[in-house]
C-alpha cells in the first residue's frame, strides 16, 4: 500500500500546511506556480527553499494557466519556464507537474513530456490505485467536504467508470467527510492499493478546515506503516514507463 497527499497552488499556508504534516510523520508533494494570474498568494523563493528541504516540490506551470485557456504555443512557455524558474530558486531540477484546474488534453500531455518531467498528476479522483500512466497519475479524494450528489456526478461525468467504482461506494456509503477519508483508506489498506489525498492550503483556511485534516491525519498515522508513506514521485505509476 502506499499513501501520499500532494497540495496545489503555492500558497504561503503550505507552511503551515508543512508543519502539520511533518508533525504526523507524513511525506506530501506540492506542486507550485511561480506567479498566480487568479490573485492570490505565492511562496517566495525563500519560502520556497523552506518548503523544499522536506518535501517534494513540483511545477503548476509559469501563472497557474490552464491548458484549455490559452494557444498551445504559450502552454508549452508556462510549462517549461515553470520548471526552469522551480529549479533555479531550488537549485535542483523539478521531477513532477500537475495540471491547473485537471485540464488536460494530448497536447498538453506532450509539453509537459518534452519540458523534461518524469510524471504529471491529474485531479481525476476516486481512485484506488497509482493509474497506469505517469502522465495521468489520479487521485482518491480532496480535502473538501463535498456532500454525496457531488461525488455521484464527479464519478458519472470523469469516466473510467469500472476503475473508480468501488471508490464511489465507500465513499457514497459515508455519512461525512471524515467517515469518507477513513473508508477509502480502509479500503486501500485491504486491497494494497493507492490512497492519493489532495488540497490546496488555502481552501483549508478558508473553510476552517485545519482541525479536521489534523483529525484524520492522527488517525491514518495509526494505521499506515512508515514505509508506506511516499511523495508523489515514488507512487507506482510515477516510477512507470507509461
Amino acid at each position: 500500500m502506499q499513501f501520499t497527499t500532494s497540495w496545489d497552488d503555492g500558497h504561503p499556508l503550505d507552511l503551515r500546511l508543512a508543519d502539520l504534516l511533518a508533525h504526523h510523520g507524513f511525506q506530501a508533494t506540492f506542486y507550485v506556480p511561480n506567479r498566480n494570474q487568479e490573485g492570490l498568494p505565492v511562496l517566495s523563493n525563500a519560502q520556497l527553499c523552506t518548503l523544499g528541504s522536506g518535501f517534494e516540490i513540483g511545477s503548476h506551470t509559469l501563472d497557474h494557466c490552464y491548458a484549455n485557456r490559452v494557444p498551445p504555443a504559450e502552454w508549452t512557455r508556462q510549462v517549461r519556464e515553470g520548471k526552469q524558474a522551480l529549479e533555479n530558486a531550488l537549485g535542483h531540477s523539478v521531477a513532477g507537474f500537475c495540471y491547473p484546474g485537471g485540464k488536460v488534453n494530448p497536447q498538453a500531455i506532450e509539453s509537459v513530456k518534452a519540458a523534461g518531467f518524469h510524471y504529471a498528476r491529474t485531479v481525476v479522483n476516486l481512485h484506488l490505485e497509482g493509474g497506469n500512466n505517469r502522465f495521468l497519475i489520479p487521485t482518491t479524494l480532496q480535502f473538501y467536504p463535498h456532500g454525496r450528489a457531488v461525488i455521484a456526478r464527479n464519478w458519472l461525468r470523469s469516466g473510467q467508470w469500472a476503475n473508480r467504482w468501488p471508490a464511489t461506494v465507500q465513499a457514497l456509503s459515508a455519512s461525512d467527510h471524515q467517515r469518507q477519508l477513513m473508508r477509502l483508506l480502509e479500503a486501500a489498506l485491504k486491497r494494497d492499493g493507492v490512497f492519493h489525498l489532495w488540497g490546496h492550503s488555502w481552501e483549508l483556511e478558508r473553510h476552517a478546515l485545519w482541525a479536521p485534516l489534523d483529525s484524520f491525519l492522527r488517525s491514518a498515522a495509526q494505521l499506515v506503516p512508515n514505509e508506506a508513506r511516499v511523495i508523489n514521485a515514488r507512487l507506482n505509476s510515477a516510477r512507470a514507463g507509461a
